[in-house]
């Protein structure tokens, strides 16, 4: 009984499909073709705002419901089930390089740039990402963590007075394929981070750590961030993520499983999405 309720309250926590929002949103943005097969679901009270921008699904497949926005994806929001969307005008754009799930009250807004999500990116609940004037990548397989800022801009110019010159307001930023940020943490412009970075929690990034990293799979922390250590994975596969997390409910280790072989099929995190 106790797994039964758990399993309705659970269900009663999840934000609704919302059938007009969907239509609209796919007819506003996609091309007609693309948007008869609805590949872009919304849930919950997502708001639309300015909606003068375009959406691309660069995929060779297009199917429904392939990215969702709005949906309860990490169960770490209050369930307020809002958001925000915004393409504020004709060269603004959002590409999708395939599936994409975008959680609860996460606030985009694009303004004369490229937000560019990879396949099978994630994003958690309460994130902003703000696109001003220039580009942002998220590489795929990638999953930002909730409550995280990814900021290009800081929305003035300023005058260098020392260097006698205006300072651009805006800048890109590029994440890597597989990384993994960690909650709460702040993404500025000129931030670049290698593929398969793990970025600690609470975490300043605003310069480009690629130049910085001389090893692979590097863990970022700190504010500002530096890179700490090397040879960390983050492990993305559910199926392996169950296998180790038996072994250590099973108390037959504490604190580390050796393991000389690593698994990790990327392919499966299309499952949670």
């Amino acid at each position: 009984m106790s797994r039964i309720l758990g399993s309705l309250e659970a269900r009663l926590s999840q934000p609704r499909l919302s059938i007009w929002r969907t239509i609209y949103f796919n007819f506003r943005t996609l091309p007609f073709k693309q948007a008869l097969k609805l590949p872009i679901y919304i849930y919950g009270k997502v708001r639309f705002f300015m909606l003068n921008g375009s959406i691309i699904i660069d995929s060779t497949r297009i199917s429904s419901g392939m990215i969702k926005i709005g949906i309860n994806g990490d169960s770490f929001s209050l369930f307020d089930h809002s958001g925000y969307l915004q393409l504020a005008d004709t060269n603004s754009r959002i590409v999708f390089k395939g599936r994409c799930r975008i959680a609860l009250n996460t606030k985009i807004r694009v303004v004369q740039g490229v937000l560019t999500f990879g396949n099978n990116s994630r994003i958690g609940s309460d994130v902003r990402i703000i696109c001003n004037g220039g580009d942002i990548f998220i590489g795929e397989n990638t999953g930002i963590t909730f409550s995280c800022v990814v900021m290009n801009s800081n929305f003035h110019y300023t005058y260098d007075v020392n260097r006698k010159g205006y300072r651009n307001m805006s800048s890109n930023i590029f994440i890597g394929n597989s990384c993994w940020i960690g909650n709460q943490t702040t993404i500025l412009g000129s931030a670049k981070l290698p593929d398969y970075s793990i970025v600690g929690s609470g975490s300043f990034v605003n310069k480009d750590m690629i130049n910085y990293a001389t090893q692979s799979y590097p863990m970022i922390a700190g504010r500002p961030a530096q890179i700490k250590t090397y040879g960390i994975k983050r492990v993305f596969s559910p199926k392996t993520e169950i296998k180790v997390r038996s072994l250590f409910q099973k108390r037959q280790y504490t604190e580390f499983v050796p393991s000389e072989e690593f698994v990790d099929n990327l392919d499966e995190i299309a499952i949670e999405l």
